[in-house]
């Protein structure tokens, strides 16, 4: 007799985000957003990148907008510095502001290092190669590994918090002439005002990058679960008994 093995599915509801962790998560989005688009209309009445201490339209610059078929004027044109600089800094105030409130109450709570902080054993690199396949192949956890976060995850997410925060933060105040005057040392630490700016829109490639992969991997784990928690705070896992 052939024995067939019937998986049974069921939905198992966790408690995975906290209500700090949700407000603080959609004023990101928000304040990522206004940050994005008006910086981008600052970059284009400035469509260009340069190293060191000195840029303007004819110096040497390491990226022109024009070499990828759109001209200055053209980029002038679609851009509004004026617009970009009143958002830019009011919703880069906003962003830093809530990323304080948000690191100081978790790093206040003990759950934040355990949610956060790969295990030695999660550190392996059996265990990184084995993620990272999942990764590639668009596997969503299941079962108990969908309770926490993945070791990429960790990883990914401390980085952005304690480095590429931190460093988008230094690099847009050393191009702050208010900011600098009182600090000159950071157009030092960069080596100019324009290398800076370079790095920043750099930082600002990776980040969005980052969350171009967030998105993706939202829509993998299942949109409607993912977003439901981080409004509800409520998490269903797909739990499966074989019989």
């Amino acid at each position: 007799m052939k024995h067939q093995s019937r998986i049974q599915k069921s939905k198992e509801w966790v408690y995975r985000h906290s209500l700090n962790a949700r407000i603080c998560h959609w004023i990101t989005v928000v304040s990522f957003v206004y940050l994005l688009l008006s910086g981008i209309m600052i970059f284009l009445q400035f469509p260009e990148l340069y190293w060191g201490k000195v840029g303007f339209q004819g110096y040497p610059a390491v990226f022109r907008l024009s070499d990828w078929g759109l001209s200055w004027e053209e980029a002038d044109a679609l851009g509004n510095r004026r617009w970009g600089r009143s958002y830019h800094y009011l919703f880069a105030w906003i962003f830093i502001s809530n990323g304080v409130i948000y690191l100081g109450w978790n790093l206040w709570q003990k759950k934040f290092y355990k949610k956060m902080l790969p295990s030695r054993d999660e550190l392996r690199l059996s265990h990184l190669k084995a993620d990272l396949g999942n990764h590639v192949r668009f596997r969503a956890a299941k079962g108990n590994a969908a309770r926490h976060y993945n070791v990429l995850q960790k990883i990914s997410y401390l980085m952005v918090l304690f480095l590429l925060f931190p460093f988008m933060l230094v690099s847009g105040l050393a191009q702050m002439p208010a900011f600098t005057a009182i600090s000159p040392e950071l157009i030092d630490l960069f080596g100019g005002r324009q290398t800076a700016r370079t790095l920043h829109v750099v930082a600002t490639v990776i980040l969005v990058l980052f969350v171009l992969v967030h998105v993706i991997e939202v829509f993998v784990a299942g949109a409607v679960n993912q977003i439901r928690a981080m409004i509800t705070g409520n998490y269903a896992i797909q739990a499966e008994d074989e019989k």
